[in-house]
């Protein structure tokens, strides 16, 4: 959490949280699969972790 203008952030954080969870069941009732890959997953020293994740959810459907 930044030190300055806290308030402001963590307002931005929650708003976020909850756009997120709506996005997330609106795909879900439209039948999608969701699935969070975070940017920071995409690093190459964890991408070949974060594509073997991906892989097993899917095949395991």
């Amino acid at each position: 959490m930044p030190k300055s203008n806290t308030a402001f952030w963590e307002a931005k954080f929650e708003r976020n949280v909850a756009r997120d969870l709506a996005v997330k069941k609106a795909l879900e009732n439209l039948g999608w699969r969701v699935k969070i890959v975070w940017e920071c997953e995409l690093a190459p020293k964890y991408l070949e972790d974060t594509a073997r994740r991906i892989y097993e959810s899917f095949r395991s459907l």
